[in-house]
């Protein structure tokens, strides 16, 4: 059974091979979360929560001057990006090619500014098929290629269990 440890040496592995030329402007967290049949990944910004102003808080309201709050801003404090990849994955019986194309993916969506501090290169994150595109780019076509071929035998079982007799 992989681990989120063995997830973190995959998106080390992959920044390496096929994303030296990103900037990383933010840290990238990766790890499992909650089996799901269609979504296989997903990345997100988590921004920090910071501190809130003084007049929302309930004690030690004339404690803190304001530029003391305005010094402690929240965007001072770094945000960072989490790629959650199913837990389905977790599991040895699904090829490590298949694994690798999805953080690919979610890499891709960073890159090109979704859900990460980089600025936003298009307006939509899949459109034109550029997330395929910029993988062949940076020589990920065999990545490609084995998640296409996976999919389609997945998607088979997927039908074969709805099948009403």
């Amino acid at each position: 059974m992989r681990d989120n440890d063995w997830l973190q040496k995959q998106l080390e592995y992959l920044l390496k091979t096929y994303f030296a030329d990103v900037k990383i402007t933010n840290p990238i967290e990766i790890k499992f979360g909650r089996e799901a049949k269609y979504r296989f990944g997903s990345i997100r910004l988590v921004k920090p929560r910071g501190l809130r102003s003084p007049r929302f808080q309930t004690r030690f309201v004339g404690s803190f001057p304001n530029r003391v709050w305005n010094s402690l801003a929240s965007r001072d404090i770094p945000q960072k990006s989490i790629i959650t990849v199913t837990s389905m994955f977790a599991r040895e019986s699904v090829p490590t090619d298949v694994v690798r194309y999805t953080i690919c993916h979610e890499l891709c969506h960073y890159h090109h500014g979704f859900s990460s501090a980089n600025r936003r290169l298009f307006k939509y994150p899949h459109h034109g098929g550029i997330v395929n595109k910029e993988l062949n780019l940076h020589g990920a076509k065999d990545l490609v290629h084995a998640f296409k071929k996976w999919l389609k035998e997945y998607r088979k079982k997927i039908l074969e269990s709805r099948a009403i007799v």
